[in-house]
């Protein structure tokens, strides 16, 4: 048609057809239906320092170690060879993450509820959980691993072994062995889901948040302090268990008939994969199948099979570098509804396979059998970084003005962006432990 020639397309425009539920004539109550409440707590744990503009986008902290202590005393009259001071550094390069909502004049005119203002505090929750998220990928990666009851894999763990007094004295006598810095008060911060509060508060020993409270304040999530840790809740936190490999499931395999222009892994070498469904929330993996080799004679791709009868929603794909021992998260997809999705891996992509990335989050180890593991982690001061450039988050509103792209004030937007990256600076400042839940 005549007039300008510019053309907007956006997939996820909000529009009075998207937000029918929200239209007038129908009577409507006033008050907008609560959404879940999630608890985001880990930034409130780690150094928050903030990188000057101009100087790149790669964060840097360094360490001067321990003197090692002399093994004999000084000889008389003769100097003892120096010792040499060692520096070592921990880096991390810092992502950008945003998000947009978008809103016609039509809708924001006939919608019942603010839309714009809704969108606004929806994106505040969602600035919150992406930032906690993207710090458990950190965490989960590089942390050293606790079991309870004697055991020591994911894999063996069994109904019965839940955290106790003696188990999580154990892991606060090995912070303070190893010197893991307290924060105020002397105490570790520790991180629980509801279901380890529950185990926890069960135990005898245990100082009820309420009973705490008459004498400290508790801050954002806490539920009380026990065993040298002030800890808190989080609903956020991953809960694992088994997802059949193959019917019903996931499964992979090596293919030879290779897309266009990919590059397969080496002929007779040998990766790891393993596949999980994502937590729709998070993203975190919940549920996972065992992990398998994959090899072949001739060069491969890997290819997934995530079978129509699996269950609906994104998965998390990773395969291992060859011969590598850990599968590596090459990618998220997502599965049609009651159809079969098929997913290659290559080595290097000729454009319609993932391509195969070194430096993707290792995969969690095998879960149990049967039943759900359950995650926590106990901190010392300066366990971890996340280091920014800019304001933590950035918010925007496009005004209500007429603009070369909407000369006619048909649309509104609203977003968030933040840069950041989080940097674990001491491995032995905390401990991550995995166990059963007597609830769940």
């Amino acid at each position: 048609m005549p007039g300008s020639t510019y053309n907007y397309s956006d997939p996820g425009l909000s529009t009075s057809t998207t937000l029918v539920n929200d239209l007038a004539p129908l009577w409507l109550q006033d008050e907008l239906l609560a959404i879940a409440q999630k608890l985001t707590v880990f930034q409130d744990i780690g150094d928050t320092p903030n990188m000057p503009d101009g100087e790149g986008k790669t964060y840097s902290a360094q360490r001067y170690e321990r003197l090692p202590l002399p093994g004999a005393p000084l000889t008389e009259g003769i100097t003892p060879d120096s010792t040499a001071l060692v520096v070592n550094k921990v880096t991390a390069i810092l992502e950008q993450w945003g998000m947009v909502v978008s809103l016609t004049d039509v809708a924001l005119m006939t919608t019942k509820h603010p839309a714009l203002t809704a969108a606004t505090d929806r994106l505040g929750n969602a600035s919150a959980e992406l930032q906690d998220r993207e710090i458990q990928k950190t965490l989960m990666g590089g942390a050293t691993v606790v079991f309870p009851g004697g055991k020591t894999s994911r894999t063996t763990l069994a109904a019965g072994d839940v955290p106790t007094t003696d188990f999580i004295s154990g892991i606060v006598a090995t912070l303070r062995q190893l010197g893991a810095p307290t924060f105020p008060g002397a105490m570790y911060a520790g991180v629980v889901d509801p279901y380890h509060e529950q185990d926890l508060a069960k135990d005898q020993t245990f100082v009820l948040s309420h009973q705490y409270a008459e004498t400290t304040a508790l801050m954002n999530a806490e539920i009380g302090r026990w065993r040298g840790v002030r800890w808190k809740r989080s609903n956020l936190l991953p809960i694992v268990n088994l997802l059949v490999t193959g019917a019903g499931g996931v499964s992979a395999a090596a293919i030879t008939s290779l897309p266009t222009g990919d590059t397969g892994f080496t002929a007779g070498s040998t990766v790891k994969i393993t596949a999980a469904l994502a937590d729709p929330i998070t993203g975190l993996d919940s549920r996972q199948i065992v992990t398998a080799n994959v090899t072949n004679a001739s060069a491969f791709d890997v290819q997934f099979t995530i079978s129509a009868t699996a269950p609906e929603g994104r998965y998390n794909l990773y395969v291992s570098t060859e011969g590598g021992l850990v599968p590596l998260y090459q990618g998220i997809v997502s599965k049609p509804v009651g159809a079969q999705l098929l997913v290659n891996v290559a080595k290097v992509s000729g454009g319609v396979s993932i391509g195969f990335s070194s430096t993707g989050a290792p995969a969690g180890a095998d879960p149990p059998a049967t039943g759900n593991v359950h995650v926590g982690y106990i901190f010392g001061k300066s366990a971890f970084a996340v280091p920014a450039l800019g304001a933590r988050v950035v918010t925007t509103i496009t005004p209500a003005t007429p603009s070369d792209s909407d000369p006619l004030k048909q649309r509104r937007k609203c977003g968030f962006k933040f840069m950041t990256k989080t940097c674990i600076l001491n491995v032995d400042f905390f401990r991550r432990f995995e166990a059963s839940s007597a609830f769940g």
